[in-house]
């Protein structure tokens, strides 16, 4: 047997004070009377050296606990179209769960924690990363428990748990660069090239998307002319797809985004973007 004596002496942490009396209930270590006093004395005695060991990996690992910081939480993916769901990119969320994911491209699905997914549920941005849906990992078996007004999430499994938000969105023109940049929070969800206005005719300042938004747009100015995924800035000033953008001025005041590639940016900033998001126009 080992006779174990230690002294820890404390000012005003209760929180320690009542895991080290709840041990106590446990047998692990004994209390004198003065241990339920501010500053206190814990005496452990006649133990042995596993008991001790025990003892001391248990007390590290709640006091970890109770002092670690909260991981800070996944800023959710989402689009005006597809309001319902909530998305992140599949790898971050299978790394918060220990769900390594295995893909075949040529099936079409992903197996996450052994149940077989298919991709066609999931979306892309237009880098390429692939977002899954809380409602696709709560069908691989994670608890997705909704918080806050549906506004944030706990997703959990086996001892493992992480939040998600859904951030506010914004975007950004920046006419001397002829880039779009768009974010979800801090997350960069969009950057791409563009053509905007030849002679200065793409004003800049602060906007907000909308009212009016269209899959389909014809110009009722320029001869008709077809400006698919079409988002409004102000008065007749839109961004849209358009079949050829050079990274230079080139359109009559519009901002035109690819859409004849297979990233097809301009449709995915129509599907992401709600109506009343912050627009920031800048020529510098």
């Amino acid at each position: 047997m080992v006779h174990f004596f230690r002294t820890i002496q404390q000012s005003g942490d209760f929180a320690l004070s009542f895991l080290l009396l709840a041990l106590a209930q446990t047998g692990e270590i004994s209390l004198s009377n003065r241990a339920r006093t501010r500053n206190f004395h814990v005496t452990l005695f006649h133990a042995s050296a596993m008991k001790i060991t025990r003892f001391l990996a248990l007390l590290i690992s709640l006091t970890a606990a109770f002092s670690a910081p909260a991981a800070p939480p996944l800023e959710a993916v989402t689009f005006a179209l597809d309001s319902t769901r909530t998305f992140l990119p599949l790898i971050e969320a299978s790394q918060q769960l220990g769900w390594p994911p295995r893909r075949d491209e040529e099936k079409g699905t992903v197996i996450l924690n052994g149940k077989t997914l298919s991709t066609s549920t999931m979306r892309t941005l237009t880098d390429g990363t692939m977002l899954i849906s809380l409602e696709t990992l709560a069908t691989a078996g994670a608890t997705v428990t909704p918080q806050e007004d549906d506004s944030a999430f706990k997703v959990s499994f086996s001892g493992r748990h992480f939040r998600v938000i859904r951030a506010d969105k914004r975007a950004e023109i920046n006419l001397k660069e002829q880039f779009l940049r768009a974010w979800e929070g801090k997350r960069l969800v969009l950057e791409t090239n563009i053509s905007s206005g030849r002679g200065g005719s793409t004003p800049s300042g602060e906007f907000k998307a909308g009212p009016y938004k269209a899959r389909r747009h014809y110009s009722s100015r320029y001869n008709n002319a077809y400006m698919p995924y079409s988002v409004q800035v102000t008065g007749h000033i839109f961004i849209h797809g358009f079949k050829h953008v050079p990274k230079y001025p080139a359109s009559h005041g519009c901002i035109r985004l690819p859409y004849l590639t297979d990233e097809n940016p301009a449709r995915f900033f129509y599907e992401w973007i709600d109506k009343g998001t912050p627009i920031t126009i800048i020529k510098k």
